[in-house]
């Protein structure tokens, strides 16, 4: 994630980070706008750390949520990159950077809601975009009855329309590169409306704390390119923990469309950390001689080749069989070696993306991205794009 290239100048560039880890975190907590959770331990020292990733970065401007778990890990970063830089002090306070608003689960642990609130809590998994809740109504007041001080509002749609909100301040920062802080929801509701992605595809986009995420903004335009999605390598994780249980399908995503030999080299090393139980890659002969040298130390991996033509119908068969296969307890992740063309395809098709829209991922070849399809009906979650680019 080095300086902008010539062929992005006049465009702006947006760095999205989401707080570090807070109390209502550790405890397994839905936080919503509450601002009783603050940040831990393990959450400032995170917050530090992705300052320290960033240093190399010139950045312009800081946005950030008027949260207190947002403000810590803000002031934390800025104590990384330079706590000598005056003008990184002068921070923004932005009201549209503040998280999703859940006031009837805000405090209650995530538990509690999906048995106390099982249809509500359904419907916020299987159809955010129709996800309602009462919320209080601050013309109404509350004269006569509890009932008329309350309204249905749909909270992830909402988010949306503040993140869009949000964007307009692009045009104050041509050219240059703003570091944003915020919170889960929020973050995926702004990369998705950067995407132009439904609010239907709110759950497939995962948001670690102190997760990088790298937007470009083409000048004067408020559609933007995925740059890197989730990235967590500074915080010293191999791969983005499993957020919808530790089980079901994962696959790594790699492009080699222009790989170079020191890299395949790298990703040895890299994986050598990883269980792999299988690996898909198309028939060329390139591709198996990568797939020889990057599983060297696997020698239990499957190892299935596929050609070109049929790359996605095999794709999608893998998937549906390996999901059926699996105990309740199991994790079983794949290595999928293609062009850039077929793993934006699959990464577009998950993040919900129109085919003409899939220029918007901009994919690093010899980078690997992941995936993760967790059992049941649950929507396959895009952990990671680009993991190697902070």
């Amino acid at each position: 994630m080095d300086s902008q290239s010539s062929a992005e100048l006049g465009s702006t560039r947006v760095i999205l980070v989401r707080h570090g880890q807070s109390t209502f975190n550790a405890q397994g907590r839905y936080q919503g706008r509450s601002d009783e959770s603050v940040l831990t331990a393990k959450g400032y020292q995170s917050a530090y750390q992705t300052g320290v990733a960033l240093q190399r970065i010139p950045i312009d401007a800081i946005y950030t949520s008027p949260l207190q778990r947002a403000l810590e890990t803000t002031q934390e970063i800025i104590k990384g990159i330079d706590p000598q830089n005056k003008s990184l002090l002068k921070f923004n306070i932005n009201s549209n950077l503040t998280e999703i608003d859940l006031p009837a689960w805000q405090g209650k642990t995530f538990e509690y809601v999906r048995h106390s609130f099982a249809a509500e809590y359904k419907c916020w998994q299987q159809r955010p975009h129709e996800f309602q809740m009462n919320s209080p109504n601050e013309n109404s007041g509350y004269h006569h009855h509890v009932a008329t001080a309350l309204k249905q509002s749909f909270p992830v749609l909402n988010l949306y329309e503040q993140a869009q909100q949000f964007w307009q301040i692009l045009p104050r920062h041509l050219g240059q590169t703003i570091l944003v802080v915020s919170h889960g929801g929020t973050n995926r509701a702004l990369i998705s409306s950067a995407l132009n992605l439904s609010p239907a595809q709110y759950h497939t986009i995962q948001q670690s704390n102190c997760g990088i995420s790298i937007l470009n903004f083409p000048a004067n335009s408020q559609s933007a390119q995925l740059r890197g999605l989730n990235l967590t390598s500074h915080l010293g994780e191999v791969l983005p923990k499993l957020k919808a249980g530790k089980q079901g399908l994962r696959l790594l995503l790699l492009p080699i469309d222009a790989i170079a030999s020191n890299q395949v080299q790298h990703l040895a090393e890299f994986l050598k950390q990883v269980s792999i139980d299988f690996s898909l890659t198309s028939e060329l002969c390139i591709s198996q001689e990568i797939t020889a040298h990057l599983l060297q130390n696997h020698p239990t991996t499957v190892q299935l080749q596929v050609s070109r033509h049929n790359f996605p119908l095999i794709w999608q068969q893998t998937i549906d069989s390996r999901r059926s296969s699996m105990s309740a307890n199991t994790l079983v992740t794949g290595l999928v070696i293609a062009s850039s063309a077929v793993i934006k395809c699959i990464l577009g098709q998950i993040l919900g993306l129109n085919p003409h829209d899939f220029w918007r991922l901009q994919l690093n070849s010899g980078d690997l991205s992941v995936v993760h399809y967790p059992l049941g009906n649950s929507v396959p979650i895009s952990q990671a794009i680009n993991l190697f680019d902070v």
